[in-house]
């Protein structure tokens, strides 16, 4: 019980203090397609699937011309590739600079930096980790004051990770074209 109180007051200081300095919190959830690349030197192939994400994030600055967002984000995804099944995690700070239109529609760029944790599975299974960066970019469509919907698309690439194979190490790219919708509560 003391911790949840703790941990309940901890997080009622911490909005009243991003309140105080006039930065705003928010919640955001996101999901969509994802299409993945795996390449080495013997091989090269495509493979589609989905993504889920889920990050906490601020408002760091805002003026009438634009605004300036960073967040942490955890993002999982997965892609059935030939006969392999990938799966790749990462968790990214992502930083976002949202040009106002004074309209309901705003669009956005985005950059992230972090790392990432992969996985591939064709009945041998294979995992790594690796840092991992990503760019973007979409539009807002502002719902009400404190919600709001996205739309977007991101490169995701989890660098280059090794496979550890009986003729030698194979060094592989991990490369995500994503297509999102996502939505963002404000405190």
């Amino acid at each position: 019980m003391k911790k949840i109180l703790l941990t309940s007051f901890i997080g009622v200081l911490a909005v009243s203090a991003a309140s105080a300095m006039n930065l705003t919190p928010y919640a955001a959830v996101r999901g969509g397609y994802n299409m993945t690349s795996v390449s080495n030197p013997v091989y090269d192939s495509d493979g589609n699937g989905f993504l889920v994400a889920g990050a906490l994030g601020l408002e760091l600055y805002s003026d009438p011309m634009f605004a300036i967002r960073g967040e942490v984000e955890y993002n999982y995804i997965t892609a059935k590739i030939d006969s392999a099944d990938a799966t790749n995690s990462t968790v990214l700070a992502n930083f976002f600079a949202d040009i106002k239109t004074d309209t309901t529609i705003t669009p956005y760029v985005s950059l992230g930096l972090g790392y990432g944790w992969t996985s591939i599975d064709d009945g041998e299974k294979v995992d790594d980790s690796n840092m991992a960066w990503q760019l973007g970019a979409g539009i807002t469509y502002v719902a009400m004051d404190n919600l709001m919907f996205d739309l977007g698309y991101r490169y995701l690439n989890s660098t280059t990770f090794t496979i550890e194979s009986p003729d030698g190490n194979i060094d592989t790219d991990i490369e995500s074209h994503q297509i999102y919708l996502g939505a963002r509560l404000a405190f």
